[in-house]
């Protein structure tokens, strides 16, 4: 290639260079002046709505654990106070029959209930009797 082809050349990508360089930058702020962001942009809001959806999330179930925490230790609490039972007693006692809920639900007839009844060394009348006041405590505990 002699050196009047190669300056053609080299003159030639210049050009088309900065013809496309003003085109490519006029086309970008257009599409960003029509109400659409340009791909990177939107890319990142959707990074950050996902980041701030997890961390919401990651909020809602510390709340709703902490909730979970007060309630049980106000029904532990009111347990222990009616029934006359250490604290300890009354949180295995309200372990057991959550167990036991999972399974089908808690019925005061059962042999189960009359076990964790005669564990804590109450009848299981009045266990029975027992866990609607300390639902009660509780509800009062998270609502004050």
């Amino acid at each position: 290639m002699s050196v009047r082809s190669r300056r053609l050349a080299v003159a030639a990508v210049t050009a088309a260079a900065m013809i496309a360089v003003p085109i490519a930058a006029v086309a970008s702020s257009s599409s960003t002046s029509s109400g659409k962001p340009p791909p990177s942009a939107a890319a990142s809001k959707s990074a950050a709505a996902s980041k701030s959806a997890a961390a919401a999330s990651k909020s809602a179930a510390r709340q709703s654990g902490a909730l979970r925490r007060v309630t049980e230790a106000a029904m532990v609490a009111a347990i222990a106070a009616q029934l006359g039972v250490s604290h300890g007693a009354a949180q295995r006692a309200l372990n057991q029959l959550d167990a036991l809920s999972g399974t089908g639900g808690v019925d005061p007839a059962s042999p189960a209930f009359a076990t964790i009844a005669r564990d804590l060394g109450v009848s299981a009348a009045r266990l029975a009797a027992a866990l609607p006041a300390a639902k009660q405590a509780a509800g009062r505990s998270v609502a004050g």
